[in-house]
């Protein structure tokens, strides 16, 4: 049976003594991270600048293997001019990653349309006061496009997926690095006129079969797929069979983008939720997942206007997250399930 590996991220700014020393006081065992500070106009990571960060977390006795960013791709992925320059350098920061030790990476395959996570309200009550984003698509459906991009089909977008994953695979594989893709959060499209396909479980499946690669896989966020609607641990049996799971967001939603009003992000713990965390955990453990996974999207709580943290992001949640998947954890490993 694995020993579930528990993680909560730090950005760059956030790799601070205190913050790290907490992460270790909770039990946790990963730090996942952003990106490393970049000098003024270069798109590569250099080795140092991502070895910083690293040691630093390592001193503490704390892995640093995943970022959730990757070198900026925008260009590729758009299909804009000076994209061959840009896979070039991505390729570098990939071999400077690998040489660094960082196994995982989150690359953004969209642009970012508003530049935060599209929701539509960010201090909805829930539990006890506590306030969560929540998603309701009919408030922004008829947005207007963005006028930073041209038009795309969505087929134009899985061409540039394509162009991008046989652009930037051979180097992956041979630094060590893999590739993941998050769901679209909100798994709908388009999003102000630009269309966003890995919003189902069949996406995925075709995403996997563009360049079948042992570097390519999912960052599993148990809420983006819980706001398309799906039985969230058979998805993680599902893509987990296939070792596609190379790290996990533990989320839960109320409603879905398919049911009038939207979705809602609620505690962990929240048996309102639409997702069966014990079964959720305990998919994890069938399939053998590896890789660390990390409490994600907690409401605001009393006091955390003190702790700072933003929108989805507060410590207290945090914490509250940590503890709950470290019980679901102990009461499988015990069990066996």
């Amino acid at each position: 049976m694995p020993k579930m590996r528990f993680a909560v991220r730090l950005p760059g700014g956030h790799l601070l003594p205190e913050n790290r020393r907490l992460m270790k006081q909770l039990g946790c065992t990963d730090v996942s991270g952003t990106e490393p500070r970049l000098c003024p106009g270069s798109e590569v990571w250099e080795y140092a600048d991502i070895m910083h960060d690293k040691m630093q977390v390592e001193r503490d006795g704390l892995r640093f293997e995943v970022l959730e960013r990757a070198p900026d791709a925008e260009k590729i992925f758009c299909n804009l001019p000076g994209r061959d320059e840009q896979l070039e350098n991505f390729c570098k920061s990939l071999k400077n990653l690998g040489d660094a030790g960082i196994k995982v990476i989150r690359v953004r395959y969209m642009p970012l349309i508003p530049n935060v996570i599209w929701r539509t309200y960010w201090d909805k009550p829930t539990r006890g006061g506590a306030t969560s984003t929540a998603f309701d698509y009919d408030d922004v459906k008829n947005a207007p496009p963005t006028s930073k991009y041209g038009t795309y089909t969505e087929e134009d977008v899985w061409e540039n997926i394509a162009y991008f994953l046989k652009g930037t695979l051979p180097t992956a594989e041979k630094a060590g690095v893999v590739i993941t893709f998050h769901p679209d959060d909100p798994p709908i499209s388009p999003r102000q006129g630009f269309p966003r396909p890995l919003r189902s479980v069949e996406a995925f499946d075709r995403l996997l079969e563009i360049v079948p690669s042992e570097n390519i896989g999912i960052t599993f966020c148990q809420g983006c797929f819980a706001e398309m609607g799906v039985d969230v641990p058979a998805a993680i049996r599902h893509f987990g069979k296939k070792k596609k799971i190379f790290f996990a967001h533990f989320r839960n939603v109320i409603g879905s983008v398919k049911e009038p009003g939207g979705f809602q992000e609620v505690f962990h713990d929240d048996p309102t939720g639409r997702v069966d965390m014990f079964e959720a955990m305990k998919a994890y453990y069938e399939v053998g997942f590896g890789g660390p996974m990390r409490p994600d999207h907690a409401p605001k709580m009393e006091g955390d206007e003190h702790l700072g943290g933003s929108s989805g992001y507060y410590i207290l949640g945090k914490v509250l997250g940590i503890g709950y998947m470290k019980g679901l954890a102990e009461s499988i490993e015990k069990t066996g399930y």
